[in-house]
């Protein structure tokens, strides 16, 4: 079978990515096939990203806050879980789903595909890391000063980085990872939203615009609606075969003490979104009152 026989089998968003991922040079780390240029190209561009949003914000009359600040990253997120999602189901869809699978038994489009998609979450992490808690956060003379939360939010970077990096690291595992991602992702759109029109309800540029309120309590039930069926409905019933596969049917190709490290970060999200799930229950329970609803602070 050619060449071109076997690339019309590949999802097309799929050729994009793996095109973006053949087209930049390559840096391996020692010892391994996985290349740190296209997850720092990434980072770059998502960086880029942020400071942009934050001109055109400026732009349309935001004050030069932290607000500001904040809603240009959440728009950054949003960039992100939007190019990322449809890759990630198109490679889910696209090979057996086995959590533990070893990527070896994968086409070789799959595997470049496999490393664009989680080189550029990585680069993501990267870049959130260091825009989010190292240069929005520095005082001068003082340092980055971060809070609970940021310290929270930079923890849970470095061990989703891990993961993504230890399952690429031992080439197997890594449907695991994106099924975790997938799950995991697919609410940060709406949620980035909401985030954003919350922000803008305390601009004074939109003080007239008595349409923001009603659409940001419209979004948040939406919102409110899908982050529960997330991580209540779907979230346990996803982490708990990708646990026990791991742990049990995937020994053989992912060590044992490596799922056991695993384990924290699969359900550590699960167990933190509690007080949101609650949240949005409530949101859901008052219905939309008009008044800008339950706010919400930060991500997840």
């Amino acid at each position: 079978m050619s060449t071109a026989t076997k690339d019309t089998k590949i999802p097309t968003i799929l050729k994009i990515w793996i095109g973006l991922y053949r087209s930049s040079p390559k840096i391996y780390l020692p010892g391994t096939d996985i290349d740190i240029v296209f997850s720092l190209r990434s980072a770059f561009v998502l960086s880029s990203l942020r400071i942009i949003f934050r001109h055109v914000l400026y732009y349309f009359g935001w004050d030069q806050s932290t607000d500001t600040i904040f809603a240009s990253a959440c728009l950054t997120s949003i960039c992100h879980s939007s190019l990322l999602l449809p890759g990630l189901l198109a490679m889910l869809l696209s090979q057996k789903y086995v959590p533990s699978a070893k990527l070896q038994d994968s086409p070789q489009w799959y595997q470049e595909a496999m490393h664009a998609l989680l080189g550029f979450c990585t680069g993501y992490m990267i870049y959130d890391s260091f825009m989010g808690y190292v240069v929005e956060a520095w005082q001068p003379g003082v340092g980055p000063v971060l809070s609970g939360d940021d310290w929270m939010f930079l923890g849970h970077h470095i061990l989703t980085t891990l993961y993504m990096t230890s399952s690429r690291w031992v080439k197997a595992g890594h449907i695991s990872a994106m099924a975790l991602m997938y799950n995991g992702e697919f609410s940060a759109p709406i949620m980035n939203v909401h985030f954003v029109l919350e922000k803008a309800m305390e601009q004074d540029c939109y003080k007239g615009a008595t349409w923001l309120p009603t659409l940001f309590t419209y979004n948040e039930q939406v919102f409110s609606l899908l982050y529960i069926i997330c991580r209540v409905f779907v979230s346990p019933f996803v982490i708990g075969h990708v646990t026990y596969d791991l742990l049990i049917r995937g020994r053989k190709n992912v060590p044992l003490w490596l799922s056991i490290c695993w384990m924290p970060m699969c359900w550590g999200v699960q167990f933190g979104s509690i007080p949101w799930i609650y949240t949005c229950i409530d949101t859901l329970k008052n219905g939309p009152l008009m008044n800008g609803g339950v706010g919400a602070h930060g991500e997840l």
